[in-house]
């Protein structure tokens, strides 16, 4: 059945146009042998892309960008998904021994430093890659340098993700008296 209404909905899309469609577009300047539905739909997306309606805008984008750069971004996005998830549960792991009510009070912030971690490695990949400052130019004679978006939003998110971190870690209970003492007996055997 998917195959049959695809298979009709490109014939509907191939038809002439109605005369009073065909005159907007030689308006246009779409020639009369390019005339068919689907260059109409397209010309009216267009101009509600350029009267400024994001949904258009997106869906011309959508439409145009090339498939195998949407299958790496698409990709991208599941690993990093992926990337989160795996550092949620190794953070998870070390609140094991608490209690349900602290693990949950401690839920989204280890999701939120989960998060954090991942974006900021993305972006010490970036800031590797591109370096830290930027070219500007303000007007006609003002040039310079200043620090790239990424290296801003690098660290102001590793300000944050330090602030989570202390946080998790003062939830955490204190470590084990007796490991402090096999320690110090470790040290006073040497």
């Amino acid at each position: 059945m998917k195959k049959g209404m695809k298979h009709e909905l490109d014939g509907v899309l191939n038809m002439t146009v109605p005369d009073k469609v065909a005159e907007q577009l030689r308006k246009f300047g779409i020639k009369d042998e390019d005339m068919n539905n689907e260059t109409a739909i397209a010309v009216a997306l267009y101009q509600q892309a350029v009267k400024g309606n994001v949904n258009a805008i997106n869906t011309i984008s959508k439409m145009t960008d090339d498939p195998e750069q949407l299958k790496l971004e698409n990709k991208k996005k599941r690993s990093r998904a992926r990337f989160v998830k795996l550092e949620v549960e190794r953070i998870s792991n070390l609140f094991e021994s608490m209690s349900p009510e602290r693990k949950e009070l401690a839920r989204p912030l280890i999701e939120n430093a989960s998060f954090l971690s991942v974006t900021l490695e993305e972006l010490r990949e970036e800031i590797t890659n591109n370096g830290i400052k930027e070219k500007y130019q303000n007007g006609n004679n003002q040039l310079g340098f200043k620090d790239s978006v990424e290296t801003r939003t690098y660290n102001a998110m590793l300000r944050t993700y330090m602030s989570i971190i202390k946080q998790l870690s003062d939830m955490l209970p204190s470590g084990n008296e007796n490991e402090e003492d096999d320690f110090d007996r470790f040290c006073d055997d040497e």
